[in-house]
């Protein structure tokens, strides 16, 4: 995710590419914000449930389709289904790397299909990586995360695929649409291959 409209910090701003820190800003609530929450409590029950019903709905047929790994929750959790996210597993998908399936959603007109920034192991963040930039009195001698220092994170970020999780009745058939875009994408991927 790039440092847009939706960061608060203008994409030219010098701190723009820290937009993305893995961490909470402000750790409280704007007053605008908090109030448009307090009205819509009273639906947050329903709001909830249509969620849990577009998620399961979401698992059970993305977790059919080759090259997509859905793990369901385990027994008793509940989520807020903030997003759905995949694994993407490109050695089922003849080794179709994930830029490529992501783009071929995008012709789809999947365009909620995200590969999520937020992800990131948080060491490649540029906070991390050159903090002196943000926090000038911190030492640049101090030694630098490097790329494999924590290969477990690093894959689960480059094999991470998310997709929003709708809440209001009508949104089922467009879950389906997003469905049915994977699968083409995913039954059509020897051609993709080629490009």
């Amino acid at each position: 995710m790039g440092a847009g409209s939706d960061s608060g910090i203008p994409e030219g701003h010098p701190l723009a590419r820290y937009a993305v820190t893995g961490a909470g800003l402000k750790l409280r609530i704007n007053p605008l914000a908090a109030a448009l929450t307090h009205d819509q409590l009273a639906r947050l029950d329903a709001h909830l449930a249509g969620r849990e019903e577009i998620a399961a709905h979401l698992t059970r047929e993305l977790g059919q389709i080759s090259g997509l790994e859905v793990t369901p929750l385990p027994e008793g959790v509940k989520s807020p289904w903030y997003a759905l996210t995949a694994t993407y597993r490109p050695d089922q998908l003849g080794g179709l790397p994930l830029d490529r399936f992501h783009q071929a959603l995008m012709a789809e007109e999947a365009t909620q299909f995200d590969l999520p920034g937020s992800t990131r192991p948080l060491n490649q963040l540029p906070l991390y990586q050159h903090p002196s930039h943000l926090f000038p009195g911190y030492p640049n001698t101090r030694s630098r995360y490097r790329e494999g220092d924590f290969p477990v994170a690093e894959k689960a970020h480059t094999h991470t695929i998310k997709l929003p999780v709708w809440h209001r009745e009508q949104d089922l058939e467009l879950a389906e649409q997003y469905v049915s875009a994977a699968r083409k994408v995913s039954e059509h991927h020897k051609e993709l291959l080629w490009l």
